[in-house]
């Protein structure tokens, strides 16, 4: 596994930037595209391979072709971080009432509408850096969040996509999900597919209609 791994990223490095964009936005956003995942955050600077620029000119483009959508939680010179999500995943995970109510508790607003939701979570991404309700946007389970942002005495019990405190089981379960979806991305590669085939191959292999 490891040694395909080095393989993949030998041959993401090789690639022009508009590819290697490409390619590892599909690598990142795997588990986004194939449902087990509402969103993920990606971090692109210019200190290597002008990540930046790159975003602005191949990346967002890119990201309509998957069929995702995106916002951007802060953007700075050289520096951007941006919530790449798939839109009725994440509204349909945020709004399971456990959420809901946690995010109202935060301020966020009644109207169970995702765009006010996504403007609130960037303005408090700018004020607390990194707010712990983020996670939620994530996929990870409420009752982790909050063990973690409540500091709880609760052991740890294991380390992954996330700490979990609670249900090891379905935490092994999504992990086991994550990497999947990216080692496919990594075997199809290694064995001569295209970027772009691959999207719809990841949908009909794993896609799940509701985390």
């Amino acid at each position: 596994m490891e040694e395909k791994q080095k393989q993949f990223y030998n041959v993401l490095n090789s690639m022009p930037n508009k590819e290697y964009m490409e390619l590892y936005l599909l690598y990142s956003l795997a588990p986004v595209i194939a449902g087990f995942k509402p969103s993920s955050t990606i971090n692109f600077k210019s200190d290597y391979r002008e990540l930046y620029s790159q975003w602005n000119l191949y990346g967002k483009e890119f990201i309509e072709k998957l069929g995702l959508n995106y916002i951007s939680l802060r953007d700075q010179e050289n520096y951007i971080v941006v919530l790449i999500y798939k839109k009725e995943t994440l509204k349909n995970y945020l709004l399971q009432d456990n959420n809901i109510d946690f995010l109202k508790r935060l301020g966020y607003d009644e109207s169970k509408e995702l765009e006010q939701w996504l403007e609130t979570l960037k303005v408090r991404y700018d004020r607390y850096h990194c707010p712990h309700e983020i996670g939620l946007f994530l996929g990870i389970p409420i009752e982790d969040v909050i063990d973690f942002m409540d500091c709880t005495d609760k052991k740890c019990l294991m380390c992954g996509y996330w700490k979990v405190y609670n249900d090891c089981y379905k935490a092994k379960k999504i992990f086991n999900d994550y990497d999947n979806s990216k080692q496919y991305v990594v075997n199809s590669i290694l064995e001569g597919r295209s970027t772009l085939s691959l999207v719809n191959d990841i949908q009909t292999n794993f896609f799940k209609f509701s985390i």
